[in-house]
C-alpha cells in the first residue's frame, strides 16, 4: 500500500513506489521505456570515449583515467558515448514560488514525483541518473550513477531538500530560475538529457539566453508544473495556503508554456493535482 499524499510533505515511500510504474510487469532485467520501445540492460562501456572530466562524488572509480590523472594531478574519469546517451540529470525547482497549491498539494510535490518517475524510467532502461535541486537556501547535487541504488539516493535527497525548503522563512531571497538552470547545466556532461521540473516562476531576465545555451550543450526539456487555478483563474484576490501560512494572491491565466515554446524548449505540461498512482490504477482497470 502506497502512503497517502498529504500534499505538504514529500513522501519517500511514494517516490520509491514509483519504481513499479516505471518497471511495469516485465521481469528479468528488462523494462519498457517511456517512449514505447523495449530497452534492456546493456553490457560494456559504450565503445568510443566521449569525454574526460574531473572525478565527482558518485563516479565509478573504475573509470578513472590514469594518464589524465597523472597529467593534471587530480583524478579524471572517462565517459563514453553510450553512457552520455543514457544519462539523465533531474533538476528540481523547490524555490518558494513552487511551495503552494489550490487542490490539496503543493506544486513542488508534483514536481518531485514527476522527476522521480522519469528517473526510474531511465534506470529501468539501463541508464544513469543524477540530481541537481535548489530551494531559497541552497541546493543539492548528486552525480549521475546507474542502478536502483542511485535512484534511492536521489529520492532521499529530494525528500530532505523539500523538507528544508518548506522550513525556510517566507521572507528569504529567491534566486531566479535562469540561475538554477545555468548551475545545473554547468554540472552536466555535453549530450546529457536534462529534465527540469518547474512552474516557470521568476525566470529572470536572461532565462531565454540560458535556455538556448543549455540546448546547445544538452538535451533540455521542461516538466511544466501547473496548478488548476493557473489554467482557469478565478476573479479577485484569494487566500493561498503555503508552508509559511496564508498568502493573498491574485491569479491570471498562465503564459509559461507559450513563452517556453517560443524559446524552443520542449515542454510537457503536468497537472499539480494529478496522482500518478491513481492514473495507473485507472489505466489498469
Amino acid at each position: 500500500m502506497t502512503q497517502p499524499d498529504d500534499g505538504i510533505h514529500l513522501s519517500l515511500d511514494r517516490l520509491v513506489a514509483l519504481r513499479r510504474l516505471a518497471f511495469g510487469v516485465q521481469q528479468g532485467g528488462h523494462a519498457q521505456s517511456h517512449s514505447g520501445g523495449t530497452a534492456g540492460r546493456r553490457r560494456g562501456q559504450g565503445g568510443d570515449i566521449h569525454d574526460l572530466r574531473p572525478f565527482q562524488d558518485g563516479d565509478d572509480p573504475r573509470r578513472v583515467d590514469p594518464a589524465a590523472t597523472a597529467r593534471s594531478g587530480r583524478p579524471h574519469v572517462r565517459t563514453y558515448h553510450e553512457d552520455v546517451d543514457r544519462t539523465l540529470l533531474l533538476v528540481a525547482d523547490f524555490r518558494s514560488p513552487m511551495l503552494w497549491g489550490s487542490r490539496g498539494r503543493l506544486r513542488s510535490i508534483a514536481a518531485a514525483e514527476a522527476l522521480a518517475l522519469e528517473g526510474w524510467r531511465t534506470i529501468a532502461a539501463g541508464g544513469r541518473v543524477g540530481l541537481h535541486g535548489e530551494h531559497d537556501g541552497g541546493g543539492v547535487t548528486l552525480a549521475p550513477r546507474p542502478r536502483e541504488a542511485a535512484m534511492l539516493d536521489i529520492a532521499s535527497a529530494l525528500v530532505r531538500m523539500h523538507e528544508a525548503a518548506v522550513a525556510l522563512p517566507a521572507d528569504g531571497v529567491t534566486p531566479d530560475l535562469g540561475t538554477l538552470l545555468a548551475q545545473s547545466i554547468a554540472r552536466a556532461v555535453p549530450g546529457t538529457q536534462v529534465v527540469l521540473a518547474t512552474g516557470y516562476d521568476q525566470p529572470g531576465q536572461d532565462f531565454a539566453e540560458v535556455a538556448e545555451a543549455a540546448m546547445r550543450k544538452c538535451r533540455l526539456s521542461i516538466l511544466l508544473i501547473q496548478d488548476r487555478i493557473e489554467l482557469d483563474p478565478p476573479r479577485g484576490v484569494l487566500p493561498v495556503r503555503t508552508p509559511q501560512g496564508l498568502r493573498q494572491v491574485r491569479f491570471s491565466a498562465g503564459t509559461a508554456r507559450d513563452t517556453l515554446e517560443r524559446i524552443g524548449v520542449p515542454v510537457v505540461a503536468v497537472s499539480a493535482e494529478t496522482d500518478l498512482f491513481a492514473d495507473q490504477s485507472r489505466a489498469q482497470a
